[in-house]
């Protein structure tokens, strides 16, 4: 399902493959850079064994994604090496699907018309593809993948639910994949339906 259409004119994209953990955005993420052939850059990929050691050399634990510790001294730096990952292959002609949860950035007005701002500079669009999923769905997955990122969410199960908003949509024009284990439509199928608008979309951008 896409939200919005915009008129557009380049012939590069940044695609923000968002959503919470659980939702099925990695999954998602590689399907599009499979459908579009456009380069994937996945947070977790690039940075996780840093994360972990920096958390470790600050005394926490290197699984710990909830505590402040993470939250003001970690995340910025991890997601300033992906969008500085980005940026780079942009300017290199190249289109980029990146994935990670995007939780604070997709909801920020300020945060999403700069991103715009700078992609227009290098000739490229900004598009944003949530995944949609609900706390049973997120719950399976986390259980099924087993990562010790996900022991404190697991095991506080309640209380993380509580602290996030699963009605919390991305600002301006996305697109929105129903990854739900409920959900009418195969995953697959949605991803492919929006790599094939994308695919349309830069390739008249490029004519």
């Amino acid at each position: 399902m896409s939200i919005g259409s915009e008129a557009y004119e380049h012939g590069l994209a940044l695609v923000l493959v968002a959503g919470y953990a659980g939702s099925g955005k990695s999954e998602a993420g590689k399907m599009m850079s499979q459908a579009t052939g456009w380069p994937l850059l996945d947070k977790d990929t690039l940075t996780r064994p840093l994360t972990e050691s920096l958390l470790s050399h600050l005394n926490g634990d290197p699984d710990d994604r909830q505590s402040s510790v993470y939250a003001e001294n970690v995340r910025p730096l991890e997601y300033e090496s992906l969008m500085k990952a980005c940026w780079e292959n942009l300017e290199c002609g190249v289109p980029v699907v990146a994935v990670a949860p995007f939780l604070a950035e997709v909801v920020d007005d300020q945060w999403a018309a700069r991103t715009r701002r700078h992609c227009s500079r290098l000739g490229a669009g900004l598009e944003v593809v949530w995944v949609d999923s609900d706390a049973s769905s997120m719950r399976e997955r986390l259980t099924s993948r087993n990562a010790a990122r996900d022991t404190w969410k697991l095991a506080n199960w309640r209380q993380y639910v509580g602290s996030i908003s699963l009605e919390r949509r991305p600002v301006g024009e996305f697109h929105l994949v129903d990854n739900r284990i409920t959900a009418m439509t195969p995953l697959a199928e949605q991803v492919e339906s929006v790599a094939m608008v994308l695919s349309r979309r830069y390739s008249e951008g490029q004519a």
